[in-house]
């Protein structure tokens, strides 16, 4: 089970990572709310933390399963417009670091996505590379 702290951290990195390219798309936004209401983030807290991203407070979760779904997402995110720019990658990178996952995972689970942009990666595919 996540803690609020965690969900919130979460939701602030994906809405980080969908503007890192300076092109919110809808498809972003609609599976970064869809993410929220997954986490039962509730709306008045997804605005709080849509306007304020920078101000929350960064928890990583203590459980390998929870980091490598929230990696996933990530990854996820990264790939829903089927292109990955620099700035995307490389916040993806530091994102996959900071859930604890080793650089060469991380690069693993990145290569694996942007070679496959215009397939369906599942969160097993991401589990079974970052060793969860």
């Amino acid at each position: 089970m996540m803690t609020k702290e965690e969900k919130h951290t979460h939701v602030a990195n994906l809405i980080k990572l969908a503007k890192t390219d300076k092109e919110l798309v809808q498809d972003e936004v609609i599976f970064i709310k869809s993410i929220a209401i997954k986490l039962g983030v509730d709306s008045s807290d997804f605005n709080k933390i849509a306007l304020n991203v920078e101000s929350v407070k960064e928890v990583t979760p203590d459980s390998v399963e929870v980091k490598a779904r929230q990696f996933y997402d990530i990854l996820t995110l990264m790939s829903i417009d089927q292109k990955a720019d620099e700035e995307e990658e490389n916040l993806s990178r530091e994102l996959g670091e900071k859930l604890g996952f080793s650089k060469d995972q991380v690069e693993r689970a990145i290569t694996i996505t942007k070679d496959n942009l215009d397939k369906v990666i599942t969160p097993k595919q991401i589990a079974e590379i970052v060793g969860s």
